[in-house]
């Protein structure tokens, strides 16, 4: 589930361009003589059944949730169900007993019936529901671990070790093996590094991957501005596609996450010409905690489709509107129509609000973005460099090829001033002689006085556009430059440290893992003498230079405070798990909004807005 974030882009219905009269007869033939999922399937067709989100049933209506594993095993072999696969968000809270007991109790079934499934973790399958704080899946995995599937042929692996927060299993359907792979929320890039090796290790193999958070409710997929709930180190929806984008084996994405909608749905061809599908369901806010709806996919090899129908065993109803039964094409046989899409949105870098009047150029064809960012361009197949300019904003440019008949995402993220911001304090030597990020303080190992000081510099054979400093897997630290130089106030003890950068084109460019031992120095004397967020400097209305000085200090009268953050102009782009702060951040010239937020251990938020302009 997602709290809506204020930049979240949720506007605008754009689907893939299927352009021709004829091929829409022509998927519509095929859903006429597709069988219904009361029917019955003869081999080679075979079924996917799809839980979006169960967590509400899970929670509140077991007995909706137990219809529809109950349902699977009824139909197995009429609609010959070969694998069953859940979006994530299985229960509300991953470190509730009873909410796994409910779980546990209906897939019970399957387990007795032999049928093969995979459990894919989403935001509230963390103990707590704080994954952007801890990825604690310790009640998750008690239950649903690798432990769970020892003696299945069918389970073939998972990541961390231990842990099933990222899991593949392997079937032979009619002769064909096919791999279903499942990434933990918001996937890290440890993550992605396992799941490419599995990737790579199977090429033989079509592939369906569940990523809980990846397809947004307008067809589009999430990128960096349309959720922040998470750290920027965990990879968004578009971050993940341009990973796995480059294997040809991987056909589908299924994913929920998002409240107050149903369904949603694009196509892409990844970089070997591979049609790869991507769905997103979610009915949680639904009655009974989601009535018991369940995708159901037929997979037909004979006509090259894919039958997607939803259905309830609770309500013993079909949904039979376009975005709930729809039929897809299986691999890519999309008609010569002459034309391909390139859509996107345009957001200021820095605060990600949306930037109108931006010139988007594909190869002489322009258009400008509207009020809300977004811009559509109608174009010849082929690949293009397209640049978005505008006056005062430095332009941006990216590659990327255009399909027949789809369309193809691209999001352009522009700064002002400098194209090449000068890092403030000027940087202290510390330069990139090779392509990546080279961290020259501190040195892996060693011993620092907090506030620890960071120097680092990257290098791409495009321009790098920011860098981030991960603390313990948590963001603390921001720039638009390619190079870092800030002293920022760490807890004592070890941790683990990554510098990360992005080049223009969205490539990500990431340092060795640091260790890092911290004892403490002579913290600020900022403190909270009342209940709430004090903040010491700068103080509401000032005007300051950068770098900015932010001291402040957290009280609760119940319960310690565990975290506390920096949002500036709605980011965040600091972030310590202690009841104080005192850091330095390099912010633009101008008027910014600031609030810093802070929680306690029983979940309670305490935040102090504030306003400052910086000269």
């Amino acid at each position: 589930m997602k709290f809506p974030q204020a930049c979240a882009s949720t506007q605008g219905q754009q689907r893939p361009l299927l352009s021709t009269a004829i091929f829409v007869f022509f998927l519509a033939a095929i859903w006429l003589f597709q069988p219904m999922a009361s029917a019955q399937v003869n081999a080679p067709d075979f079924t996917v059944v799809v839980f979006p989100d169960p967590q509400n049933e899970t929670q509140f209506f077991p007995q909706a949730l137990n219809s529809q594993t109950q349902w699977i095993v009824n139909n197995r072999q009429a609609l010959n169900i070969q694998m069953v696969m859940t979006e994530g968000d299985n229960v509300n809270d991953g470190a509730s007993t009873a909410q796994l007991q409910n779980l546990d109790a209906a897939f019970r079934l399957l387990d007795n019936a032999g049928i093969p499934y995979l459990i894919g973790v989403g935001n509230h399958d963390y103990n707590g529901f704080t994954p952007k704080v801890s990825r604690n899946l310790s009640g998750f995995n008690q239950w649903f671990g690798p432990g769970r599937y020892s003696g299945k042929a069918y389970f073939k692996g998972n990541f961390p070790a231990g842990s099933n927060a990222n899991s593949y299993a392997v079937l032979t359907i009619n002769g064909q093996q096919y791999l279903f792979l499942t990434l933990e929320y918001r996937p890290t890039s440890a993550s992605l590094d396992w799941a490419e090796s599995i990737l790579a290790a199977n090429p033989d193999k079509e592939v369906i991957v569940v990523d809980h958070s990846f397809v947004l409710k307008n067809n589009t997929r999430e990128d960096l501005c349309d959720d922040q709930d998470m750290p920027a180190s965990n990879a968004t929806g578009q971050a993940v596609w341009m990973r796995l984008r480059k294997y040809k084996n991987v056909i589908m994405f299924l994913s929920g996450h998002f409240t107050s909608g149903s369904g949603a749905r694009r196509a892409d061809l990844g970089d070997n010409g591979n049609l790869v599908n991507q769905l997103f369901a979610d009915y949680q806010d639904y009655a009974n905690g989601g009535n018991g709806w369940l995708r159901i996919m037929t997979f037909h090899p004979a006509t090259n489709s894919i039958s997607v129908q939803t259905y309830s065993p609770y309500l013993n109803q079909y949904m039979t509107d376009s975005t709930n039964q729809f039929t897809l094409l299986y691999h890519n046989n999309f008609p010569n129509s002459g034309r391909g899409t390139i859509s996107g949105k345009v957001r200021n870098q820095t605060s990600c609000a949306a930037v109108a009047g931006i010139k988007v150029n594909a190869g002489g064809t322009s258009t400008t973005s509207a009020a809300d960012g977004s811009f559509h361009l109608s174009v010849s197949p082929g690949t293009y460099s397209v640049t978005a300019s505008g006056s005062s904003w430095n332009a941006s440019s990216k590659s990327e090829t255009v399909n027949d008949s789809l369309d193809t995402q691209m999001n352009f993220y522009l700064t002002t001033g400098s194209p090449t911001p000068t890092p403030t304090p000027p940087p202290s030597g510390c330069t990139a002689a090779t392509v990546g990020v080279n961290v020259c303080s501190p040195v892996s190992g060693s011993t620092v006085i907090s506030p620890a000081r960071f120097t680092a510099a990257a290098k791409s054979t495009l321009p790098i556009t920011a860098m981030r400093i991960y603390i313990d897997n948590i963001s603390v630290y921001l720039t638009s430059a390619a190079s870092l130089d800030v002293s920022i106030t760490v807890s004592s003890g070890t941790h683990n440290v990554v510098v990360q950068a992005w080049d223009s084109s969205g490539v990500v460019v990431k340092s060795s893992l640091i260790l890092l031992t911290v004892t403490q120095g002579s913290p600020g004397a900022c403190t909270a003498a009342t209940v709430g967020v004090t903040v010491c400097s700068p103080t509401p209305g000032a005007t300051v230079t950068s770098p900015v000085r932010v001291t402040a200090a957290a009280k609760s009268a119940a319960a310690p405070i565990t975290a506390m953050r920096i949002y500036l102009d709605n980011v965040s782009v600091y972030a310590i798990n202690a009841a104080g702060i005192d850091t330095t951040l390099a912010i633009s010239s101008g008027t910014h909004s600031m609030v810093v937020q802070a929680w306690d251990s029983t979940g309670v938020v305490f935040k102090t807005p504030l306003t400052i302009q910086v000269q």
